[in-house]
């Protein structure tokens, strides 16, 4: 290769680079909440301990995990699907939140759960049936009905969270299925949510939720994390390697 060639070849790699630093700057200013606390990328996985609670028990129901005390929980976005013109992202597993069986117990997990984002109400909706989303965060704030997960609400933020995987502030505190008629601080399954990772903690309420749940709480904090960056970010990195070989 010439040295005019090569002259050339950095150029073009530094002008990409330019471009791609530029578009990703561009794209996280106008990052919606959803999209900076509820990261969703394909290999994008999060292990979480169970440090308090009791074993639950339901055979009956194979699509839901009961793990017991000590045990460690691992979600993976899996892959997307794409459904009525939007693109979906497959969670292997998810918390669960929402009423028991009929005939069972509340289960922590529910396998094969899609998420997608709603940029424009700059939400987070899970998906159940094709043509009905549910929301499952909402980060505008306030409090929203949300089917079958109940009476769910945005309890505060500014949270400086604690966990195994490290300290994180700004965090959000999520509350699905409370009963306000019980009182302001009425037992719920809470989330909290940091930005640029995702569900730090998981709390499952004990025996004062107002139905048949029974016993301690049962909580899962994150003990680690992998966050895949974005394909531009990925290609800006590799472009950056490249150069810096050519100039070595």
């Amino acid at each position: 290769m010439s040295g005019e060639t090569k002259k050339s070849l950095k150029k073009l790699i530094c002008a990409g680079i330019v471009t791609l630093a530029l578009t990703g700057c561009q794209k996280e200013a106008r990052a919606t909440l959803a999209e900076t606390y509820f990261p969703l990328n394909v290999g994008n996985s999060w292990t979480y301990t169970n440090y308090v609670g009791d074993p639950i028990v339901d055979p009956g129901h194979p699509d839901w995990t009961s793990p017991r005390p000590g045990s460690e929980l691992t979600f993976t976005i899996i892959g997307t699907e794409e459904i009525d013109g939007h693109t979906y992202y497959k969670f292997d597993n998810y918390f669960y939140v929402g009423p028991p069986p009929p005939n069972g117990d509340w289960p922590i997990v529910v396998r094969n759960v899609l998420f997608r984002y709603n940029s424009i109400a700059n939400t987070i909706l899970t998906y159940r049936s094709i043509g009905e989303d549910i929301i499952r965060y909402n980060f505008t704030g306030g409090e929203w009905n949300a089917g079958w997960l109940g009476l769910c609400r945005l309890k505060s933020d500014n949270v400086i969270c604690s966990v195994p995987a490290g300290e994180f502030s700004d965090c959000l505190n999520f509350q699905f299925g409370y009963f306000p008629y019980i009182g302001p601080d009425a037992a719920a399954f809470g989330e909290y949510l940091a930005p640029s990772v995702g569900v730090i903690k998981f709390v499952r309420p004990g025996g004062d939720y107002p139905d048949r749940l029974e016993g301690q709480d049962v909580t899962f904090m994150l003990k680690s994390y992998t966050i895949i960056p974005e394909p531009s970010m990925l290609l800006l990195l590799g472009l950056g390697g490249l150069l810096l070989r050519k100039r070595n």
